[in-house]
């Protein structure tokens, strides 16, 4: 399971899905969350030592930097860092280009009140 004390970064251009996915942590008591609206932003988090995070959810889609574009980049410099990908569609190519980037996981959006803890849940214990 993912330490409580770390920080979760959240990564996705839409502040309704960040905040979505804030909340199902909260419930769950993972409190220390970090938005960024774009790769770019996410980039820079992660490289900031000082932010402690020890998890990342990363949309795929976004302007600026898209999510694989970022997955790439923090994997240049940060092997072990686990990285959820955020995707609305299961387009296999996608997932199979993550996949080989270094993605640890992905889950399918949106994430609802109800199903999200446990699937977050499953997650956290292949981390």
């Amino acid at each position: 399971m993912l330490d409580k004390n770390a920080n979760i970064l959240v990564v996705d251009d839409t502040f309704i899905m960040r905040e979505s996915l804030r909340r199902i942590l909260a419930t769950m008591g993972y409190e220390n969350v970090i938005q960024a609206e774009n790769g770019r932003e996410a980039v820079k988090a992660v490289e900031d030592e000082n932010n402690n995070i020890g998890l990342v959810f990363l949309d795929i889609i976004m302007p600026i930097m898209d999510g694989k574009t970022a997955l790439k980049t923090i994997r240049e410099t940060n092997k072990t860092i686990p990285i959820v990908m955020l995707t609305s569609v299961a387009d296999k190519d996608s997932i199979m280009e993550c996949s080989k980037l270094g993605m640890s996981s992905y889950v399918l959006k949106p994430i609802n009140a109800v199903e999200g803890p446990d699937i977050l849940k499953g997650i956290f214990r292949k981390l």
